[in-house]
């Protein structure tokens, strides 16, 4: 069952009875002052209840009370309505007012006053933990999101770095087999028919088994070859992928730069700089207007370093989106550096991936 009590709900209660108090006092009194200062209580009170930031306005009913008490007898005690408003909205300066007691002190009104600013404390102080409670909550489940959301890029990420993985052991063995095997295999083949012409003084019966076995070598280099064409990944790695992406980007042309040797790149720093160049492009179509796309990408043997730059003006909230945030939670789960400069003339996004290690554990291996 949903509840309704609230320290805002408390506050507008507490602020319509101590209205409808002072109403009855002035039907008893019947006094046309007293009727202009609660209709000026009731419609500030309704302007700040429909506009929130108007809060402050409420020195406006202290002043209109303060100028009641020679009009009015009961305007002391209408002082309570808006220093307890003043009390809930953290102006504490507002028991200034209190200093009419100095000058005319009332043990009932005293009472009023005292009561009135501690229950408007009471209820300020509550609404602003419930409203931390709520700020906690809220930042609690964006960080919740966010983790699932970089949970899910994960998944998609290692998926897509053992499809990779597989695609390029794939690609080696085809390559072992073409540049060892095969040649092998070749060589064989073109020495035996050369040695074929060689043989013309032999039986009839060892040609037509040298004839044979020519054949069924014949044979064997065709399935070897058809099995390195299959072998052959059809999907393109590495430096092919990238530069596949920035043919695809729409609108301008992307100028795309290698620098280095990139063939000992491991597969899952190609994945990780495979998604900083879609997100990086991805944004330059959304938000920049872009004249000009530069992609660098320099490999050394201790790191490889991607930067993406444009000319677009991007501005610094998009920076820090969710892509660019789960990118850069990726980027130092393997090491690595992403950064971004949004600065006024330009987008810049660079990633920096170690490979010191990589390239460390296969030398060791060798």
């Amino acid at each position: 069952m949903k509840t309704y009590l609230s320290p805002r709900f408390c506050f507008r209660l507490c602020q319509i009875a101590g209205i409808g108090l002072l109403f009855a006092l002035w039907i008893g009194s019947d006094e046309i002052a007293g009727f202009f200062l609660l209709l000026s209580l009731v419609i500030m009170a309704l302007l700040r209840w429909r506009f929130p930031r108007l809060n402050r306005t409420v020195l406006f009913d202290l002043m209109a009370c303060i100028s009641m008490f020679a009009l009015w007898d009961y305007a002391p005690y209408a002082l309570a309505v808006p220093l307890f408003a003043a009390m809930y909205f953290g102006a504490y300066w507002a028991v200034l007012a209190g200093l009419y007691l100095f000058f005319y002190f009332d043990p009932f009104l005293a009472a009023v006053l005292i009561l009135s600013a501690l229950g408007g404390v009471f209820l300020g102080l509550w609404e602003r933990e419930r409203q931390e409670k709520i700020k906690t909550r809220d930042m609690s489940a964006g960080r919740y999101y966010e983790l699932e959301e970089l949970q899910a890029d994960l998944t998609a990420a290692l998926a897509q770095v053992e499809r990779m993985t597989a695609v390029a052991e794939r690609t080696r063995i085809a390559r072992d087999i073409h540049d060892n095997a095969g040649h092998e295999i070749v060589a064989a083949y073109i020495s035996l028919q050369t040695a074929r012409a060689m043989m013309d003084g032999a039986s009839a019966d060892a040609l037509e088994l040298y004839d044979a076995a020519l054949e069924r070598l014949d044979s064997g280099a065709n399935k070897i070859r058809e099995a390195v064409h299959n072998l052959s990944a059809v999907t393109t790695l590495g430096v092919e992928t990238l530069e596949e992406i920035c043919n695809r980007f729409p609108g301008h042309a992307v100028t795309f730069r290698v620098y280095g040797d990139t063939s000992g790149i491991p597969m899952y720093v190609w994945n990780m700089l495979e998604s900083c160049l879609s997100e990086s492009l991805t944004n330059v179509s959304r938000h920049a207007a872009a004249k000009r796309v530069t992609v660098d990408l320099d490999a050394t043997p201790y790191l490889v370093r991607l930067c993406i730059e444009n000319d677009g003006v991007t501005a610094p909230s998009r920076a820090a989106g969710s892509g660019l945030r789960n990118l850069r939670q990726r980027a130092a789960a393997i090491g690595g550096n992403l950064s971004v400069d949004a600065g006024g003339v330009s987008f810049r996004l660079v990633c920096v991936i170690p490979l010191k290690e990589e390239r460390d554990e296969v030398t060791h291996s060798r």
